[in-house]
């Protein structure tokens, strides 16, 4: 009777009679009540992340249309603020945010746009040294290896792991272009999702376009060639929509490539050398472009 209760389960018209057929009952009873407490506990975390992530996007909006609210100008020319697309600040900055949540990035749920992996997956943290550039081997091998001299073909899993965990992940909004990062400077890009442009200056107002797809590395011969030199002429990264990209600093490669003379001597260095080739050669077009 009191399993009956707990449960809301009634005999109904057949009815144990024998202390075998009341054990076999009122274990069935217990089991079922026990799965249906499990199925209705389980729907309850459903419901309750889906209202975490709804109201932490409605919150964000919030802040968005207030945001928006205060702009001086709704609307600004391209030469103020250097956009390349025509859609509106306000427009796009909705957009963004939708997108993040719509693709449930870790980035969504934290304050910044610049994470770490071990930021991005804090369990990292918790684990041991050697599990944990396991599984940091596990998240960007396939995207290191797309970088000639950061593959396994030159470096250790120990060499690959340690750049690894300084890589970073970004997020650019359609319309956005990148050069290099405001804290880590210029890096290699690699695409994880979306798409973009890349934009080279070579005289006023005169661009060289090439497209960039999901896995490809950007900037892998010009990252090696110093700042001062390549300045002027730097690529320019376009994102025709939302693009999510893991960003290799050049300070990490240069590191790694110091403690590896091989990956040096036999693959770094003559990228660098046709990278220097092609600025040397870009600073000679726009000198013969300005004497013409």
């Amino acid at each position: 009777w009191a399993i009956q209760t707990i449960t809301s389960i009634g005999y109904g018209n057949i009815a144990p009679l024998t202390a075998t057929e009341f054990a076999v009952a009122n274990g069935l009873m217990l089991c079922a009540g026990i799965f249906w407490a499990y199925v209705i506990g389980s729907l309850v975390d459903v419901v309750a992340v889906s209202s975490k992530l709804q109201n932490e996007y409605v919150t964000r909006m919030d802040e968005a249309n207030q945001l928006v609210k205060n702009f001086q100008d709704s609307k600004l020319p391209k030469s103020v603020t250097g956009s390349t697309t025509g859609v509106k600040a306000s427009k796009r900055v909705r957009r963004f945010l939708t997108n993040q949540k719509e693709h449930s990035t870790k980035n969504w749920m934290d304050d910044g746009n610049s994470l770490t992996i071990s930021e991005e997956f804090p369990t990292l943290n918790l684990l041991s040294p050697e599990l944990r550039r396991e599984c940091a081997l596990h998240l960007t091998h396939a995207y290191l290896e797309t970088v000639p001299y950061l593959s396994s073909k030159y470096l250790s899993p120990d060499d690959q792991a340690e750049i690894a965990l300084q890589c970073r992940t970004l997020e650019f909004a359609a319309g956005e272009h990148f050069s290099s990062h405001p804290e880590f400077g210029r890096g290699i890009l690699i695409f994880k999702q979306g798409s973009g442009f890349s934009a080279r200056n070579l005289i006023k107002k005169a661009s060289t376009w090439t497209r960039s797809l999901k896995g490809h590395a950007l900037d892998v011969n010009e990252v090696l060639v110093e700042e001062d030199y390549c300045k002027e002429k730097q690529f320019v990264y376009h994102f025709v929509n939302f693009t999510k990209v893991l960003f290799v600093p050049r300070s990490a490669i240069m590191n790694i490539l110091e403690k590896n003379p091989v990956a040096w001597k036999e693959c770094a260095r003559w990228r660098y050398f046709s990278a220097a080739l092609v600025l040397e050669s870009l600073k000679d077009a726009d000198t013969l472009m300005e004497v013409v």
